[in-house]
């Protein structure tokens, strides 16, 4: 039977600082911070993904979350203008607090006049000038691929936003095919890249084996994605974060839809321990049931 995450942390909390992982370091032990590729930026391993704050209705607590997000050391926060009033509010914070994080943002239109109304309508939103990261959203096959690095597509409007000081760095974003996103890292010289990386897809057509090697040898910085499987595997919350702070990563954005599951998360941000060989291989032993497409909806062809 499927529990609510709410469930999850009241009857899991207990257990889990029992178990001596959380309360190591401390309530007050900051987050780890990596360099992200040869962006110059240092992120936090734990960022806040904005899907699921743009999915909230309640429009004060999206806002709180996010506020609480800066407050507890997380410095890094993604978002999209698909992401339904997200961007709008992830602004009203930026309003006051902008050069405390590292701001992502993405364009999901392929065409280089679309895109070109959708970056600037997204910096409006996001009330700032200029946003760190602008990348180009959920490129999942080689005709997409092909169309946005055609003399019409939308890589031509993100290179004119970094030209116009809009974007600091250009990254992309890939869900289903990794040898999608290791051919366009091989076309242009991306900075980052945003790709599902948990337990459950490291046995489903795996990016990290396909990226890592090529992301090492360009400096590109790796964020990671879907590190609880879109919200569906959430039994092992603690394991999962670890596995992927373990990796060759920059940072993990992970979406939440309350204050007590980013308190949790990053909890276990701050006492981070990475993972030995035996920890890895028994959590992708739990993780082998829900290695399916029914699971991870996004590795459908």
């Amino acid at each position: 039977m499927k529990i609510s995450r709410r469930e999850f942390i009241k009857k899991t909390s207990t257990a889990i600082i029992g178990a001596g992982l959380v309360g190591i370091k401390g309530s007050n032990a900051e987050i780890e911070k990596r360099e992200l590729g040869k962006t110059g930026l240092k992120v936090t391993i734990l960022g806040l993904g904005c899907a699921q704050i743009g999915a909230l209705r309640n429009f004060k607590l999206a806002v709180e979350i996010i506020e609480t997000a800066i407050n507890l050391g997380i410095n890094y926060i993604d978002t999209a203008s698909t992401y339904g009033n997200a961007e709008e509010k992830v602004g009203e914070v930026m309003r006051s607090r902008r050069n405390e994080v590292i701001l992502a943002t993405k364009t999901l239109q392929r065409d280089k006049e679309n895109s070109w109304r959708e970056i600037n309508k997204s910096i409006e939103r996001l009330k700032t000038d200029y946003v760190d990261i602008l990348q180009i959203h959920s490129v999942n096959t080689m005709a997409e691929l092909d169309k946005i690095t055609s003399k019409n597509g939308s890589l031509y409007s993100v290179i004119k936003a970094k030209e116009q000081g809009l974007c600091k760095h250009i990254g992309i974003t890939g869900h289903t095919r990794p040898e999608v996103i290791k051919e366009a890292l091989n076309r242009f010289d991306f900075e980052t890249v945003l790709i599902p990386l948990s337990s459950v897809d490291k046995l489903l057509n795996d990016f990290g084996d396909v990226i890592f090697p090529v992301a090492k040898k360009k400096n590109i910085g790796v964020i990671a994605m879907k590190v609880l499987s879109d919200g569906r595997v959430i039994d092992f919350v603690e394991d999962s974060l670890r596995y992927v702070f373990s990796l060759p990563i920059s940072t993990a954005i992970v979406g939440v839809k309350s204050i007590a599951e980013l308190k949790q998360n990053v909890e276990i941000a701050r006492n981070f321990i990475p993972m030995t060989r035996n920890e890895i291989d028994a959590l992708i032993e739990k993780s082998k049931k829900y290695a399916n497409t029914s699971v991870l909806w996004w590795k459908r062809t």
